[in-house]
């Protein structure tokens, strides 16, 4: 791909992204409420309206994680964006299974239980939450991500997860982000800054379509309901043209590393075309 044609589509992304705070942060504005623990307030009962408690607070975290990845695009910080970038995406995953998977339990296992363990009113040690006070073995599960994936998304996960850990964790194997043409050691190396745009808005792009483009949801106006889907859609289109081109990835490193690259890129495109959320999606071929 030509120079040109990259910093054309990096724009695009730029947009896209742009489009997505703004409409987001309206969304948080006039839909985002606590109406699960409102209801347990006034009835003294808790009820699935949980759900859109954890999911509101997914989607409001998510959204002001995108604000940050916006900045370190800006300071061309793309190692720093893929951090948050695992961040965000295992929250898309845990809002998808709870919604998907709704049981009373889960809202111990999401909700209530990891509250009192950072309260220290609960200790989780060796897999067990147990009563700090009474030592009663309480019943909660904290599973890890790869415990939460569902429907297409199961196809991509492996490799996709694995290539966010590469940055989130202290791993020798992304020495080459850092370095210069000199081999030097150097903070202002810009790597495939494309690329990584392409991914925040996949995530967010999931995100936003299990969560706000919802039959039932609470939008501010017809118009407003209107833009939003139109934004999903837009950004599927666009997203499914950029993962088939990334489906043919190569590099020098290793055959097998391409494949699993290829693999990861061509699960990726299949998955949009999953409905999470209400916008059907008749219109990716």
């Amino acid at each position: 791909m030509k120079k040109e044609e990259r910093e054309l589509l990096e724009l695009q992304c730029d947009k896209y992204i742009n489009k997505f705070i703004f409409e987001s942060k309206n969304f948080i504005e006039y839909a985002c409420f606590q109406y699960g623990k409102c209801h347990t307030m006034t009835t003294g009962s808790v009820d699935l309206r949980y759900i859109w408690d954890f999911q509101y607070f997914v989607f409001t975290k998510s959204a002001k994680t995108l604000i940050s990845i916006r900045c370190l695009l800006k300071q061309k910080n793309m190692e720093d964006t893929l951090i948050l970038l695992r961040s965000m995406f295992e929250g898309y995953l845990a809002s998808r299974f709870i919604d998907e998977n709704y049981e009373s339990q889960l809202l111990n296992d999401f909700i209530f239980i990891p509250q009192l363990i950072a309260h220290r009113k609960v200790i989780y040690q060796n897999n067990e939450a147990r009563d700090r006070y009474t030592n009663d073995l309480l019943e909660y599960i904290q599973r890890e991500p790869s415990k939460l994936k569902l429907g297409k998304d199961k196809a991509y996960f492996t490799d996709f997860y694995a290539y966010l850990c590469d940055y989130a964790h202290c791993n020798y194997s992304i020495l080459e982000c850092y370095l210069d043409e000199k081999n030097m050691f150097t903070c202002t190396k810009e790597t495939n800054s494309y690329l990584i745009r392409v991914l925040v808005l996949f995530v967010f792009t999931k995100i936003f379509e299990s969560i706000v483009t919802v039959e039932g949801e609470d939008f501010l106006d017809t118009n407003t309901e209107k833009t939003c889907y139109k934004l999903v859609k837009d950004i599927n289109n666009f997203l499914y043209k950029q993962l088939d081109f990334f489906s043919n990835y190569s590099s020098d490193v290793n055959p097998e590393l391409n494949k699993h690259m290829q693999s990861m890129f061509k699960n990726m495109k299949k998955s949009l075309k999953e409905e999470i959320g209400s916008l059907h999606k008749d219109f990716l071929k």
